[in-house]
């Protein structure tokens, strides 16, 4: 099965996001920080990282740069979700694979999503 994971610091989108992409069939973890989802990322390498930039402790850039500098997590692609303009998020996530502007309609997501994860296998 196809493993996303979302980062997010706001419990509503990330149930959002999480209900939503199972019910595409996809596994979907969560965390509301960066640095417990690398922790976890670093265990269990997930297919797709869906995360905001704007969070507490580790932002969504640090993580970028920390998925990137490691050889583990180099190739996964990133696609991040932020109500701060797409110049400012580019500038600090460099080698991110997509960006959507909060708030993301479901179908702009999950556009993207089929874009960058393999399909899921659905039972």
């Amino acid at each position: 099965m196809t493993k996303i994971l979302v980062v997010d610091d706001q419990p509503v989108l990330i149930e959002l996001l999480s209900e939503f992409l199972g019910d595409e069939g996809y596994e979907v973890t969560t965390h509301t920080d960066g640095l417990t989802a690398l922790q976890q990322m670093l265990a269990v390498r997930p297919d797709l990282v869906i995360t905001d930039f704007s969070m507490p402790g580790m932002h969504g850039g640090a993580l970028l740069t920390a998925m990137r500098e490691n050889a583990y997590l180099s190739e996964t692609p990133v696609l991040v979700l932020s109500g701060r303009p797409e110049h400012e998020v580019c500038a600090a996530c460099e080698g991110h694979a997509a960006y959507l502007r909060k708030p993301a309609e479901p179908a702009d997501v999950l556009q993207v999503v089929r874009r960058l994860a393999p399909a899921p296998h659905v039972a």
